[in-house]
């Protein structure tokens, strides 16, 4: 992902949660053969769309690369974690699935 694919993130964690599951469905991703479980919880009634079981800011970098699309978060994320957007850009252009941050760390 090149720095202008990079936007910056006007997004509430609600739209940023629907944008995921929608990215999740497309068959770019839907291909790589990933259970939701791997990213989500399974809420209370059943939905394998619950809460994230990793960081979302990390997860919407990785998407949008394997994507081909803006990551509306990453700037975010490197303020946080400097360096890791990197990381995820080239684990995903090299198809590998990395070891995200688990929630609340």
């Amino acid at each position: 992902m090149r720095e202008s694919q990079v936007i910056s993130a006007n997004e509430t964690p609600d739209e940023l949660a629907i944008k995921l599951q929608k990215w999740f469905q497309d068959p770019l991703i839907r291909h790589c053969g990933w259970a939701p479980r791997l990213f989500w919880r399974v809420d209370d009634n059943g939905s394998p769309y619950g809460k994230f079981r990793v960081d979302p800011l990390e997860l919407e970098v990785y998407f949008a690369a394997l994507l081909g699309k803006p990551a509306a978060h990453a700037h975010r994320l490197e303020a946080i974690r400097p360096g890791r957007v990197a990381f995820l850009i080239a684990n995903a252009n090299r198809h590998e699935l990395p070891l995200f941050t688990p929630m609340g760390h």
